[in-house]
């Protein structure tokens, strides 16, 4: 991929392809080839061929958080882990976006996303949390930066 150009200065941070179920690439995989094997080897997806330019003023989370609203209000509600699954990954994701996650809710949110991924039947549930795994994967901090410094697992 190569981009030109900044919006009121901004900087590059990411780009998001594929439509709302498709993952997020840094700004080091620039250079990468967009097609079916590479998006795949980077956590994401051609999809609808979707494609989402996100400057550094973008948290993440929040943007993950867009996403999977989206797949929640799409599910057929056919299967338990698409119907059940994305309205707790938003939900867990709301809970850490508020500073009320702790690292426990993002050691389950990660292995959420993997079961919602792996069991659901259809492409939208299987594709629903890859906003969410891909930038957890590529911006981890992000997500760390919100939880509770306490450490405390009794906030709701």
């Amino acid at each position: 991929m190569r981009w030109g150009g900044r919006a009121n200065g901004r900087s590059f941070k990411a780009a998001q392809t594929g439509g709302p179920s498709g993952g997020c690439i840094p700004a080091d995989h620039l250079d990468s080839p967009v097609d079916y094997e590479n998006l795949t080897k980077l956590g994401s997806i051609m999809g609808s061929g979707g494609l989402v330019i996100i400057d550094d003023s973008t948290q993440m989370p929040d943007f993950a958080r867009f996403f999977i609203d989206f797949c929640v209000d799409e599910s057929c509600g056919k299967c338990l882990p698409c119907r059940v699954g994305t309205v707790q990954i938003r939900n867990k994701l709301d809970k850490m976006i508020a500073g009320k996650g702790t690292p426990d809710d993002l050691v389950q949110l990660e292995k959420l996303c993997q079961t919602v991924k792996t069991a659901s039947l259809c492409g939208l549930g299987k594709s629903a949390p890859n906003p969410v795994l891909s930038t957890m994967n590529y911006f981890r901090h992000e997500y760390e930066s919100l939880l509770d410094s306490s450490g405390s697992n009794d906030k709701k």
